[in-house]
């Protein structure tokens, strides 16, 4: 293996990345020699603090079990990157590590003739905790050296916040900065594997991994020259503390026996479709604008003859209940304290997000994410165990609130350094989304265009893409499955900016519908003519 130790220490050499390590016997130059050689990589030095690989293993034929595959396709449509569902994962080296303090990572590197001389960080979305190898395979699967991380600590998914009582550094990590230390180890590990450094490097992720791209730009703007961010969270640690809240309260009055459950989403949905479908010029099913659909759950009150029971309408206690989800968060007097709802057209998706299934001992996600966040993340000294959370005043307590939001929150408008030096990002959120609305992510795209000098300066390097019908994690009524890392890496690479993005359903869908989504303010509108289910059917309109 001299050979290809002195091709590793050589690439750290040049980079200044790595240090040098003890020469070890091999037999060869293959990937898998390549990979072995790995382990006598230093990472002390490479990154902001020291880091360590721990572990390496050549890995070829592993068969996919039918769980991972439906992954594979599922982070694939959350990475803006289409990835079939395949039956083995890709050949790769599969380096495991660590940055202190506790940032642990996973990377896998496609062989040297697969390779495709990019870097990709898959970012971890919830609360992260933990390092899934799925995640890496939309990017493995096209040539992309790939690596992600656990966020910084160890917790059980999706929102377990235990681990960050009283511990400001796990929450920074968690925030940011185990991205981009993550970032500087596997750029060295991909110039040691293949003895040249990435050309281009990009980050993508959903949620809390949308965050990450945003965070990039804002904090980190070196570290990526592309960034694709999905249902982003801007106003994190306020959509934790005060948005959760109130939905968790709405279906929970007592904080323990819901007033509804998930069996009453097909009515619901049914009647906000049938009040708001044909706003938008074509009744499709799929809400354009959720903040046209003035929708009044009232009208699903049980009337004689109407049986709750058989889910054929809502009592009195259930219609105020879907009304306080709809609404803004308010106190007794009216004023509003969050600025954002669930928005209409979401409710496919409130299922185990906001309500719960019966029979399921899982509770919906708004509420575990408001307890465990108003006891562990919210403020900085957080209450901890025994803590009741249905009591935590919002509005009183906002102050301290802010203070967490300066960590956790990715709402800066400030992206000069990131324009400068070159770097694109194209954000992409839809309206179908019930964890976070949409309408968050217009407001910060807006006021960031203001910042950076206007919608002409801001064009040449962000894009937002606000698609009618698509839920949190890519799903939706509406055509949902694009690819938006291709035009990104032209847009990085060659300097041709998308001018717009092919949404589709998947392959075995029927009808096939296909619909093109336009950089806003821009949208897609039906000509009023043509196939309803066809892309050309629909042009550009502001």
């Amino acid at each position: 293996m001299r050979h290809v130790l002195a091709t590793i220490l050589a690439a750290s050499a040049l980079t200044s990345l790595a240090q040098s390590a003890p020469a070890v016997a091999a037999a060869d130059d293959t990937p898998a020699a390549r990979c072995e050689a790995l382990n006598h990589l230093g990472l002390e030095a490479v990154a902001d603090s020291p880091g360590q690989i721990v572990a390496t293993a050549y890995v070829a034929g592993r068969q996919a079990t039918p769980d991972e595959q439906e992954m594979f396709a599922y982070r694939g449509v959350t990475q803006g990157n289409p990835t079939p569902p395949l039956g083995s994962f890709p050949d790769h080296c599969r380096v495991e590590g660590y940055v202190t303090p506790n940032v642990k990572f996973m990377m896998m590197l496609p062989p040297p003739p697969q390779w495709n001389n990019r870097f990709m960080l898959a970012a971890c979305e919830g609360w992260c905790g933990k390092v899934n190898p799925d995640t890496l395979v939309p990017g493995l699967h096209h040539g992309y050296a790939s690596i992600t991380n656990d966020g910084g600590h160890y917790s059980r998914e999706p929102f377990d916040g235990i681990w960050a009582h009283r511990n400001i550094e796990a929450r920074i990590n968690f925030a940011h900065r185990a991205n981009h230390v993550t970032a500087q180890v596997g750029k060295a590990i991909a110039a040691a594997y293949y003895g040249s450094r990435p050309k281009f490097s990009y980050i993508a992720g959903f949620s809390k991994g949308g965050n990450a791209g945003l965070f990039t730009a804002q904090k980190y703007p070196e570290d990526f020259d592309g960034v694709f961010s999905m249902a982003p969270v801007v106003n994190y640690n306020p959509k934790n503390a005060a948005h959760f809240p109130w939905i968790a309260k709405a279906v929970y009055p007592d904080g323990k026996t819901p007033l509804l459950y998930s069996d009453k989403v097909p009515l619901i949905h049914g009647a906000v479709t049938k009040a708001c479908d044909a706003i938008d010029g074509l009744r499709d099913g799929i809400i354009g604008d959720p903040r046209k659909c003035d929708f009044d759950p009232g009208v699903l009150l049980c009337k004689a003859g109407q049986s709750e029971a058989r889910n054929e309408c809502l009592n009195a206690a259930q219609v105020e209940a879907v009304r306080k989800i709809y609404a803004k968060p308010t106190t007794a007097d009216g004023t509003v304290y969050f600025d954002y709802r669930v928005d209409p057209g979401s409710e496919q998706e409130w299922p185990i997000a906001i309500l719960p299934e019966r029979g399921n001992p899982i509770q919906p996600f708004v509420l575990t994410g408001a307890a465990t966040g108003l006891k562990y993340m919210a403020i900085r000294d957080n209450p901890g165990p025994g803590y009741d959370w249905m009591g935590f005043d919002y509005p009183a307590r906002k102050a301290e609130i802010d203070e967490m939001s300066e960590i956790l929150d990715p709402d800066s408008v400030d992206l000069t350094a990131f324009k400068a030096r070159g770097g694109k990002i194209i954000i992409v959120h839809g309206w179908a989304d019930a964890y976070i609305s949409a309408a968050m992510t217009v407001d910060w795209f807006e006021k960031m265009q203001a910042f950076m000098g206007g919608r002409t300066q801001t064009d040449t390097f962000a894009q937002l893409y606000v698609v009618p019908g698509i839920s949190h994690e890519g799903g939706g009524p509406a055509p949902h499955i694009f690819d938006a890392l291709t035009p990104l890496v032209d847009w990085v690479e060659n300097g041709k900016a998308p001018e717009r993005l092919l949404l589709s359903d998947p392959a075995d869908a029927a009808p096939l519908r296909t619909r093109p989504a336009f950089p806003y303010p821009a949208y897609a509108k039906y000509r009023g003519k043509g196939d309803p289910n066809a892309a050309e059917s629909f042009h550009r309109a502001e």
